[in-house]
């Protein structure tokens, strides 16, 4: 009786074929990397966050001299619970931060930084971002870096 090795061969091939891992946890308020094709946890918010692509990258190369720095853009995937949403946020140009279920997600940098004359594959890019709770006018407080109680009076309204 002879049997056929490919089922199995095909049965692990399929364990490499999967969702980006999930195991890297990330936390609220704090600046944090994303590889390209990777996928991030906020601690405690059950906030996912993939980089799933680079769309386009036209920054300006080091030691060229460009009338305009140029822009890159990314697509990020963010989801918590059942819902999900996909996003592009741009280095230079608008929108570099997007709010998403009560939080803001912004592009921070992305990494490399192109040079004359080299190509960067796609598996290079590293996207930092910093995630925070949206400001709630309600609670007098905000995790973007400002707490609401600070400004003055006329401000707050």
């Amino acid at each position: 009786m002879r049997i056929s090795a490919l089922p199995f061969f095909l049965f692990i091939l399929l364990g490499f074929v999967h969702e980006p891992a999930t195991n890297k946890k990330v936390d609220l308020g704090k600046e944090f990397n994303i590889k390209k094709g990777h996928e991030v946890v906020v601690r405690a918010e059950q906030l996912r966050i993939t980089f799933r692509s680079v769309s386009s990258d036209s920054r300006c190369p080091t030691g060229v001299q460009c009338v305009w720095a140029g822009n890159a853009a990314i697509e990020i995937k963010v989801s918590k619970k059942n819902a999900s949403s996909v996003a592009t946020l741009n280095t230079a140009l608008e929108p570099k931060e997007i709010v998403y279920e009560g939080f803001k997600i912004k592009l921070v940098a992305l990494s490399p930084y192109p040079k004359v004359n080299q190509s960067i594959e796609p598996k290079q890019y590293e996207a930092s971002f910093i995630v925070t709770k949206k400001i709630s006018v309600e609670s007098g407080q905000a995790s973007v870096g400002m707490d609401l109680k600070a400004l003055p009076l006329d401000e707050r309204l």
